[in-house]
């Protein structure tokens, strides 16, 4: 009878060693950061037409960007520095011309569809305040994703 409770007496013995210190596990070290994005990124024109880091681009319709001088593009959020023009004369064009003004370029919201990317979020900032009144509605806008 003795030799045939010794294998359950070693299984108990076992089961309650397995338990770990009390109080739980101890977790030691850094968190884990999110894998950064390492395929292409993209933002979407007025028009739907993908751009990667572009120079000159119509995000919105009325204001071209254009001279741009990218940052960080493809991390979570790109910045570029560059010119905003008044193409469609919304300002009636003083003295015959577009009016510009320099900015800064901040795109966010970084989704992935598939093995790409694409800026959800852009917003203008003037380098020298404050904007024109010919961007209000446009200084700080979704861009189209596309859905798949």
């Amino acid at each position: 009878m003795r030799l045939r409770c010794a294998p359950f007496a070693v299984l108990a013995a076992c089961l309650t060693g397995c338990g770990g210190p009390a109080g739980g596990v101890r977790v030691e070290g850094p968190a884990l950061t999110a894998i950064p994005w390492s395929g292409p990124a993209y933002m979407t024109d007025w028009y739907g037409r993908a751009w990667q880091h572009p120079t000159e681009v119509d995000p919105v319709g009325r204001i071209v960007l254009s001279r741009l001088t990218w940052r960080d593009w493809g991390s979570p959020q790109a910045r570029a520095t560059g010119e905003a023009t008044d193409e469609t004369c919304l300002s009636g064009c003083p003295g015959g011309h577009p009016p510009s003004f320099r900015v800064t370029v901040l795109l966010s919201d970084l989704v992935k569809r598939g093995g790409v990317a694409f800026y959800g979020h852009m917003r203008l900032i003037p380098l020298h305040p404050p904007a024109p009144s010919w961007t209000e509605g446009r200084d700080d806008t979704d861009l189209d994703v596309p859905s798949t």
